[in-house]
């Protein structure tokens, strides 16, 4: 058996999707409306990896254009009441395919504020097929989750928009605080399974 070394060309286009990607996560925490926290600064080179600013160039020359999986891990300080964490991560798979964005979210037991800020969070996101009027079909699934959770210890939830699967889970710490994590994937069918068309309708 032997091994083919890659054309210059597809690697080429594999870091050209790396860098995609690495754009996309790097710009999304400015396009969320999310005043109540600051982001960090972005880190170039996605986890598991680690290296130095001086090696960077050659990573992302070698290395970058072949990973099978890896993601951005963003940890924000909060600056404002009510928001005691947050947290969001990017994973891709094989071929640099987006596979999960999931936002994590402590927080005072408000169903409005949270629901504003996890749609405008996957809004800012502007993943496959996602339309601008999306925004208020998930806001209203969001907000009515959320707003089970007060009384109950915790809440399960799925709901799809176009392409994205959006799961839900929003479980009470006190009777003031949550944990509310939203887990965003691409899916090619309904809830019940029934095949999506181009336009993202059953």
């Amino acid at each position: 058996m032997s091994l083919r070394r890659p054309k210059r060309h597809d690697a080429d286009e594999l870091r050209a999707k790396f860098v995609a990607n690495r754009e996309k996560v790097r710009s999304w925490a400015a396009r969320w409306e999310c005043p109540e926290v600051e982001w960090p600064a972005f880190l170039e080179v996605p986890s598991p990896w680690a290296i130095t600013p001086q090696e960077h160039d050659r990573w992302l020359d070698r290395y970058a254009p072949f990973m099978n999986e890896y993601q951005w891990f963003l940890e924000a300080r909060p600056v404002a009441g009510g928001v005691n964490e947050l947290r969001a991560s990017w994973e891709f798979g094989a071929g640099h395919e987006f596979e999960r964005l999931t936002i994590r979210f402590r927080s005072v037991l408000d169903p409005n504020y949270l629901a504003e800020k996890l749609a405008l969070g996957i809004r800012a996101a502007a993943l496959k097929g996602w339309q601008d009027d999306d925004v208020h079909d998930l806001y209203d699934w969001l907000h009515e989750g959320v707003n089970e959770c007060v009384g109950t210890s915790m809440v399960r939830g799925k709901y799809r928009v176009g392409f994205l699967l959006c799961e839900m889970t929003c479980a009470a710490v006190s009777r003031t605080e949550v944990i509310t994590e939203a887990r965003i994937t691409l899916t090619d069918t309904s809830l019940d399974g029934a095949s999506l068309n181009a336009g993202g309708e059953t």
